[in-house]
């Protein structure tokens, strides 16, 4: 069993001063960052002198490689596995480790300074133990990694919406993987989406909607209202400064 530090289980607390930030070192991508399956999007930013000493001192105990089985038997305790895809700076993450204790989470995240600065919150919310990061593209960690029917649930919360035409093959949402999706799901395990980008939330839900081992609980073509309790993350504010609301979808696996 892996032991952290005592942490207080208090919210993460807001920052109300801004930390002198350094872009990511070359010495960190070359040892934390995976090189060798290709992904889109960002590559560097910027963290925190914090959170570069909480990746080096983290990132090796809660870290998955690209041959871990993603299971039981990677958690202390038995509960059920929730996976969040794309959990940028955590904040959302350390939500559901503090307001789930009996579930284990697996968080997928490509970007490296999102890593850290996910490792820092889930740290200091006190759910760390309880948490395993992948590095590694949603598509390999599933197929690869995870058993059929292994997973409670999973989130994808604001997934990049590629809005030119020419590059829609590269939304996370297709059909092939909406199938894969729902494989992982145990009978009655669930999707939820969120997105503040209505042609996103219509191309996920028309999809969704046609996979046969899905359910859609907001009925046929439709949407749900935004869960109870559910944070505001930073990513979401800065949408709705710009006018934006989210839209969510949820889907459940039939039985079988």
């Amino acid at each position: 069993m892996i032991r952290f530090p005592e942490t207080p289980p208090a919210l993460y607390p807001p920052l109300l001063i801004r930390l002198p930030l350094m872009r990511l070192s070359r010495q960190l991508r070359d040892q934390f960052s995976q090189h060798h399956m290709r992904t889109y999007g960002r590559k560097n930013g910027f963290i925190s002198k914090g959170q570069s000493e909480r990746l080096r001192r983290l990132l090796p105990l809660v870290g998955l490689d690209d041959t871990a089985r993603i299971d039981a038997s990677l958690f202390a305790e038995a509960g059920p596995i929730v996976m969040e895809i794309g959990f940028g700076n955590g904040d959302f993450l350390a939500h559901l480790g503090r307001s789930f204790p009996k579930w284990n989470l697996v968080g997928i995240e490509v970007y490296l300074p999102g890593v850290a600065k996910g490792l820092s919150r889930l740290e200091t919310a006190g759910v760390l133990d309880r948490v395993r990061i992948s590095q590694y593209p949603a598509q390999y960690v599933l197929s690869e990694q995870v058993p059929e029917a292994a997973l409670h649930g999973i989130y994808i919360n604001h997934p990049d919406p590629w809005p030119k035409a020419r590059h829609a093959k590269r939304r996370l949402i297709q059909k092939d993987f909406a199938a894969l999706l729902a494989s992982r799901l145990e009978p009655g395990g669930f999707i939820r989406l969120a997105t503040d980008k209505r042609d996103l939330a219509e191309w996920m839900r028309d999809i969704l909607d046609a996979e046969p081992m899905l359910e859609n609980t907001g009925g046929a073509g439709g949407f749900i209202q935004r869960e109870p309790g559910r944070p505001f993350t930073k990513f979401e504010r800065r949408g709705q400064m710009a006018g934006l609301d989210s839209i969510f979808l949820e889907y459940r696996r039939k039985p079988r």
